[in-house]
């Protein structure tokens, strides 16, 4: 059976989840990988997010995800995978059809991102994750955006609904 892959990267809280949890009730015969399903930025051997992107990307350890998506690869007839990296990490590059690139204004994902994650987060956690934010993470979701994005099969506004993403996206595959 021939598989096609579509992968949904943006950087974090940016709206990749929603997409792909949309787009699988659309083709029911598919098959949903997410990168943080495999804690891959919580191994020992993940990158300093002080590393520059270019670099970094292929030293993250997908060995875990790339088991699991193997076993489905000619079982099923689509693959969506939510993964922030798109054609970049070269392990995944020759399996995939095609890259959805989510472009959400850095100022709406790092306020989905404190919604989603710290509503149990004191005041100062949340002043800290801003700083942290601030000094290292918004660099890094900056050159995600540049670097990532440039070789997307199709750029989405990440603002738009869900919806007209998907409606984008069956544009682009059928």
């Amino acid at each position: 059976m021939e598989t096609k892959v579509l992968v949904v990267s943006g950087i974090a809280a940016s709206g990749k989840t929603s997409l792909i949890t949309a787009l699988k009730q659309i083709y029911l015969e598919s098959k949903v990988l997410s990168f943080d399903d495999y804690d891959i930025d919580q191994l020992s051997t993940t990158p300093s997010i002080k590393t520059p992107l270019k670099k970094a990307i292929n030293q993250y350890d997908i060995s875990e995800l790339m088991l699991d998506f193997k076993q489905s690869y000619h079982q099923i007839p689509l693959i969506l995978l939510d993964f922030p990296f798109g054609y970049c990490h070269q392990e995944l590059r020759p399996y995939i059809d095609w890259v959805v690139y989510l472009n959400t204004p850095l100022d709406i994902a790092f306020a989905r991102q404190l919604i989603r994650d710290e509503q149990s987060s004191s005041a100062q956690e949340i002043i800290n994750w801003a700083k942290t934010y601030l000094s290292q993470a918004r660099p890094y979701f900056v050159d995600n955006q540049r670097y990532v994005a440039q070789s997307a099969d199709l750029i989405l506004d990440g603002t738009a609904s869900i919806a007209e993403e998907v409606a984008q996206v069956k544009k682009l595959i059928e």
